[in-house]
């Protein structure tokens, strides 16, 4: 199916809902529930990991109703409509701890585990279809590395520009008698980006609704057929390939969840940056998606997917470790130093652009083995394999992100903003936001070795369903 430039962007966009949401929560909500609300790291992690493991077991089931799902806005528009308006409600409500609840962490556990919770559920509903699309519209292998570059790039630009208008909000809030209310500002302008990109994907591709595949009425979801919802799991679950897939993958989102957690607390507190230092980074990881959405497609034209992803993690691992080796050695640059930022910023580039170059590898590989199971079935099912996909890599992302909360707690360090971690648990945040994440790579690496879907494999698939 060839779509129009519109059609192209419109589609581009939707992924900013998820975009925005994820920039949030990965990067800026455990540190505001941390040293602006107050919450014990633990509980931090602990509320965001349960929040994240909730959202993944609805992963699958939104996944197969979506696929068996019959309306006059087709089996993927339909949940895309409904869910624009609670993500807002919910995404602003995680704003809205009372601050008088301070000395009562319990309620503030709750307050961040519903409300995390909701905005997630909310996001996967709209985000499952639109993944979903991405499988049903591309055809040859090449085609899909193609979409899932448009998917991705346009994820990433949208999550890059949250985070270049919020920074400046967040600099004059990093004070000891902050409120959280002080970022409520924040939480507007983001349920104000996630309506305005998900309104613009749905009108910009209703007009695919008809050319969309349809399902057959004895496959409709219904009260009778409802544990078919199961099967479809199982289904996708059989296949081998599916399984090397997400074992590496479950690996690579683990590290992210991670690094990225403990990304902004290390910028302030080891590398001694500011927010208006941090947000230099910005034009950096814009660089790199360009530089990514430009030499993906040509990198899959040329290579296995498999193959690029193995030699991606292995420069990641490499560049996200040199800043804390060249500390140690007494070779970087002084602590907040603008050398300090340059030197960063060029590693970053490095760890940002083959980071990107994986993930729109790895995602244009779902479509391939979709069409693989769907060789020895009557019924397609690209909700479910991409919800499975999407389950894993959000469960341990979720784990990724309670590790790194986890490892606050037990390098003891301060939750607030009144009491400063010492020289010992700055550097040992820097370790684990760095160098500790290439031993994480190590296992991605060799599994995704195994992976047996190559482009000669896709293509003889292809063939035989003509």
């Amino acid at each position: 199916m060839n779509l129009n430039r519109l059609q192209k962007i419109s589609f581009g966009l939707g992924g900013g809902v998820n975009a925005i949401k994820t920039d949030f929560f990965v990067f800026y909500l455990g540190f505001f529930y941390l040293t602006i609300v107050g919450l014990n790291p633990l509980l931090t992690g602990s509320a965001i990991f349960l929040a994240l493991v909730f959202d993944a077991i609805n992963d699958p089931l939104i996944g197969s109703i979506s696929d068996r799902l019959s309306s006059k806005f087709g089996r993927r528009h339909y949940f895309m409509i409904i869910a624009l308006i609670p993500i807002s409600i919910s995404y602003i409500c995680l704003f809205l701890p009372n601050s008088l609840w301070s000395d009562n962490q319990i309620l503030l556990f709750f307050w961040l585990f519903i409300f995390a919770t909701l905005t997630r559920f909310f996001v996967t509903l709209f985000d499952i279809p639109h993944r979903a699309l991405a499988t049903e519209i591309p055809d040859t292998y090449e085609d899909k590395g193609k979409i899932m570059s448009l998917r991705e790039g346009f994820q990433a630009i949208i999550a890059l520009s949250h985070s270049f208008i919020i920074l400046p909000l967040i600099s004059p809030l990093l004070r000891s008698d902050s409120d959280p209310s002080d970022w409520l500002n924040i939480g507007f302008i983001g349920a104000l980006l996630m309506v305005i990109f998900g309104l613009a994907s749905i009108l910009g591709t209703a007009n695919l609704i008809p050319k969309l595949s349809t399902v057959k009425p004895s496959k409709k979801i219904s009260i009778k057929n409802w544990k078919e919802i199961f099967i479809d799991i199982r289904y996708a679950l059989r296949s081998k390939t599916l399984l090397i897939f997400l074992g590496g993958s479950i690996l690579i989102q683990a590290g992210w969840g991670l690094a990225n957690s403990l990304t902004f607390l290390s910028q302030i507190h080891f590398w001694n940056l500011t927010p208006n230092q941090i947000q230099n980074f910005v034009y950096i990881y814009f660089l790199s998606v360009i530089f990514s959405w430009f030499i993906t497609p040509k990198l899959i034209n040329t290579f296995e997917k498999h193959h690029i992803v193995i030699a991606s993690l292995m420069l990641i691992g490499f560049f996200q470790s040199l800043p804390f080796i060249f500390y140690v050695a007494g070779f970087s640059p002084e602590m907040g130093s603008s050398n300090l930022l340059v030197f960063l910023g060029i590693n970053m580039l490095f760890t940002s652009t083959f980071a990107y170059v994986s993930l729109i590898s790895r995602e244009s590989m779902v479509p391939d083995m979709v069409d693989k199971l769907s060789k020895t079935s009557d019924f397609r099912r690209d909700g479910s394999v991409s919800s499975v996909t999407s389950f894993c890599a959000k469960s341990m992302s979720g784990f990724g992100q309670f590790l790194s909360m986890f490892v606050l707690w037990l390098i003891s360090f301060p939750s607030g903003m009144i009491i400063e971690p010492s020289l010992q648990q700055e550097e040992l945040l820097g370790f684990f936001q760095g160098p500790f994440i290439f031993l994480v790579f190590i296992l991605p690496i060799i599994i995704f070795l195994k992976y047996p879907l190559t482009r000669a494999a896709h293509r003889k698939i292809k063939l035989n369903s003509l």
